[in-house]
This record gives structure tokens, C-alpha cells and sequence, in this order.
């Protein structure tokens, strides 16, 4: 088998690496950009060309008994890899100054018990503290709150007083006291309280600035 390996020019190309399988298995490199390979029986035949620089080409030969074996193929230079796109680089957003609060210390039933919520009211706040990152407040609940899910903070519940249940993502959990919840940022949460007494919770949130 006779083999010439040129370039889209016509000049050959030498240290072609060709591999023939078929009925016989042969291999070799191009010199000038031929090789002859000696053996090869009627059959068959899948030819590759391989070099560096250069796309793989793959050809399949019928060698037939009685005629020469001739081959002539054309590789075509690899084009050069694309370097990535490299990702938009934006300035950091610059930390809001949010000053960093004051320190507190609050007894929770001793609040309660000076700002209990009234019977008409369905519910109350008050804010027990706050920091450059988190939010402090204890809610009084008669009646449920609706769903709500915060993109941007984490809050943490703990039930000071009374019963209820709190939506968590798709499941409802029973609160009593002294139970805490975590609840990471988008987790959807609802409160209701069980009873005749309002449902006591104290709430932290943290995660953006906590401005007066």
C-alpha cells in the first residue's frame, strides 16, 4: 500500500502517523510525506492520519485482489483554540456604613409582661435590638400572618410563650414553648397560634443592615 499525505497547498508532510486496520494491522510514519506499507491482504481497511498541528483524518479502503493500493489524502491544519471568554469582572459592591448598634440586654418576661398585647390588637412588634446585620423583635400573635419567604435574610425563631404551628417550606411544625426554628433565606414560613392564648415568639434576622 501506497500511501501520500500533502498539505491544503499540495507540499507534503512529513511524521504523519498512519495506523491500518483491517484483515492485517499496520503502522508507520510518513518520510516526505509518503509510506509504503508491505502485506496487505484484499479486504477492507480503516486508514487514520494523525500530526500534531493537524485535523485527524479517518478513511475506510477496499483493497481489492490484483490492483495496487494507492492512496492520496489532503490534511487540513488545525485551527487555533479559542480562548475562552473570560468572565465580566464588576466592582464589589461596597458594604453599606451601617453603624454597628448598641449593646442591650433585655429580660423577655419582664417585657411581656409590661407590653402584653391587647385583645383588640391581632398582632404586635417591638423591637428588642438591633445591629449592622441583624434585626432583634418579639412578635405577639392572635391571628396567623401570612407566607412570606425573604430573599436576603436568615431568621431564627424561638417561642417564648404559648402554642402554634409554623408553615416551613411545604411542612407545618408545632410550636410550643421554648422551641426554636432556623430558616434559611428563601424558605417560606407562616405562624398561627393554637389556643386562647396569643403565640410569643422572639425573631432574629440577619443577613442586611438593621437601620432605625
Amino acid at each position: 500500500m501506497n500511501l501520500t499525505v500533502t498539505d491544503s497547498t499540495g507540499a507534503p508532510i512529513d511524521g504523519v502517523q498512519v495506523s491500518v486496520t483491517g484483515p492485517v494491522t499496520r503502522e508507520g510514519a510518513t518520510s516526505d510525506g509518503t509510506l509504503r506499507l508491505l502485506g496487505i491482504r484484499p479486504g477492507s481497511y480503516r486508514l487514520r492520519f494523525e500530526r500534531e498541528g493537524y485535523v485527524t483524518l479517518e478513511r475506510d479502503l477496499a483493497v481489492r485482489a490484483g490492483q495496487a493500493a494507492t492512496v492520496d489524502v489532503t490534511l487540513s491544519s488545525a485551527a487555533a483554540t479559542p480562548a475562552p471568554p473570560q468572565p465580566e469582572t464588576r466592582p464589589e459592591a461596597k458594604a453599606p456604613d451601617v453603624p454597628p448598634g448598641e449593646p442591650a440586654t433585655v429580660s423577655v418576661a419582664d417585657f411581656v409582661e409590661r407590653n402584653f398585647i391587647s385583645s383588640r390588637d391581632p398582632r404586635r412588634e417591638d423591637e428588642l435590638g438591633c445591629t449592622a446585620s441583624a434585626r432583634t423583635r418579639l412578635l405577639q400573635l392572635r391571628e396567623d400572618t401570612a407566607e412570606e419567604a425573604r430573599a436576603d435574610a436568615d431568621e431564627m425563631l424561638y417561642v417564648v410563650a404559648g402554642e402554634g404551628t409554623l408553615r416551613l417550606g411545604n411542612k407545618d411544625v408545632e410550636l410550643k414553648s421554648s422551641v426554636t426554628a432556623i430558616i434559611p433565606r428563601g424558605t417560606v414560613r407562616a405562624l398561627s397560634r393554637k389556643g386562647r392564648n396569643p403565640l410569643i415568639v422572639l425573631s432574629v434576622v440577619s443577613g442586611p443592615p438593621c437601620t432605625k
